[in-house]
């Protein structure tokens, strides 16, 4: 008897070797199979590693190898299969409806709103417009113990009867307080991505004082306007959580900017204005970026500081365009949460013109659509429906309009979703993205007669690296 199991667990044992060596054997082939080897990642939205050039250099120090392993591994056909295939997997270890991924950071600390800069000089403070922001840090001790414990819920209670009070009108509030379980820079709750936000002081300082150079160049010439565009974990997370978190409260960063730009420069605010939304789809649930619906409300604040009446959303056609599954897709290891909980992107197409030409980034001139239709499109890279995606320098010509009017916009990736709400106020409308553009913007709105001039950026622009690029198209 004994001696019969032994033989049942030896053929077990051999069968086993021999399946694994066949498994390998495949894979192998399989990563040998040039054709199948993808060259693009729909879901990174990315071109992959391609096979590397002999150098004989390269060849001899060992880096040809190494480049050859990395286009081996990056280009393994079906990769992002076996990648969605191994989130699953991981989800049987444990993996809950809240996940953050990556590592937590540290944040500088946020000085009070109108301290002189760290980088650069000190610029002129700007009157603080103290009504405009409240949190539960500005509560008085006096007004907590009217609510009784100064929880979540009576602060909650108060700020609802101070708005009253002012004759605001009330709006659900989404925020979400579920205490998260901290993994990384994504927190995936209600099926919604966050990535968490940390204070860059030196970018701060260097984007306000880039701001602070265009004004100082365009004094008499055009009039400079700056937005700084909440990202929606400062909009969507309770404080208390993003305080858990150590994510920075983007409201307060802003206030501290704010308070080193120029007097001169119109400021937009949106924080407030979003946070009042926020039980609305204005962030996507599956992307870092705000829907055309949170950028509407953007516009709406621009209209005020500009000084026109803006159009009113029933005015404009709409695309709608399903299955959209963006960068924290991603980020997340292809999240099954998120990949079910897919986007609908609805976009608003101007009323003067959907036409929009633009160099792209090797120096080629192309005609689009301003709002182009992206239903054919790859689930990750849906989000290119607003002016063909990130180009160094885009211009739109209203034919409704004739009265010379003109601005340009400068701004990376949130800026596509505005861009189409200004076309039916100007003749003109320029678009740089001083990511990739590389002439020198102050030279361009003086000749070309720009009167308006609008930076609009998101919070996770403020760093050394993108201000330093910001600084350098205004040289």
């Amino acid at each position: 008897m004994k001696l019969q199991i032994r033989k049942l667990l030896k053929r077990r044992d051999k069968a086993t070797v021999y399946l694994f060596v066949i498994v390998l054997l495949v894979l192998f082939l399989l990563g040998l199979s040039i054709p199948l080897r993808p060259k693009v990642s729909d879901v990174e939205k990315r071109e992959l590693e391609r096979f590397p050039e002999f150098h004989l250099d390269s060849f001899l120090n060992g880096e040809y190898f190494s480049q050859i392993t990395l286009w081996y591994a990056d280009t393994f056909p079906f990769r992002e299969t076996l990648l969605s295939v191994n989130s699953k997997v991981k989800e049987f270890y444990g993996i809950k409806t809240q996940q953050l991924y990556g590592a937590i950071a540290e944040a500088d600390e946020i000085p009070e709103a109108g301290a002189p800069p760290a980088a650069v000089d000190t610029m002129p403070e700007e009157q603080e417009d103290e009504s405009a922001d409240f949190s539960r840090e500005s509560l008085a001790d006096g007004q907590r113990e009217e609510i009784g414990d100064g929880s979540i819920a009576g602060v909650a209670a108060e700020a609802a009867q101070m708005a009253a009070q002012a004759g605001q009108e009330q709006l659900p509030d989404a925020t979400i307080h579920t205490e998260p379980e901290v993994a990384g820079t994504v927190y995936i709750a209600d099926g919604k991505g966050f990535e968490l936000y940390y204070f860059n002081r030196e970018g701060a300082d260097l984007y306000a004082a880039a701001i602070n150079e265009a004004a100082r160049k365009l004094q008499g010439t055009a009039q400079v306007y700056d937005m700084l565009v909440p990202t929606a974990v400062s909009v969507c997370l309770d404080e208390t959580i993003q305080e858990s978190l150590k994510s920075s409260p983007q409201n307060k960063v802003f206030d501290y900017v704010y308070g080193q730009i120029d007097s001169s420069v119109k400021k937009v605010p949106v924080f407030d204005t979003l946070k009042k939304h926020n039980a609305e789809y204005i962030y996507y649930n599956t992307d870092h970026h705000w829907t055309a619906l949170g950028a509407y409300y953007g516009y709406l604040e621009f209209a005020k500081a500009k000084g026109f009446e803006p159009n009113g959303l029933e005015e404009y056609e709409t695309k709608v365009f399903d299955h959209f599954v963006g960068s924290f897709y991603s980020f997340s290891n292809q999240s099954e949460i998120l990949k079910n909980n897919a986007d609908t992107i609805t976009a608003y197409v101007p009323k003067g013109t959907n036409v929009i030409r633009y160099l792209e980034k090797g120096g080629e001139e192309k005609k689009w659509n301003i709002i182009n239709d992206v239903s054919a499109y790859a689930p990750g890279v849906k989000y290119s429906c607003f002016i063909g995606g990130d180009n160094p320098f885009s211009w739109i010509n209203n034919p409704d309009i004739t009265d010379g009017s003109s601005c340009v916009i400068i701004k990376e990736s949130y800026g596509n979703a505005f861009v189409p709400f200004l076309v039916d106020h100007y003749q003109m409308v320029y678009v740089v993205d001083y990511r990739y553009y590389e002439d020198n913007l102050i030279d361009f709105v003086k000749e070309n007669k720009v009167q308006d001039v609008i930076f609009l950026n998101n919070a996770d622009a403020l760093t050394k690296r993108q201000s330093q690029l910001l600084g350098g198209i205004l040289k």
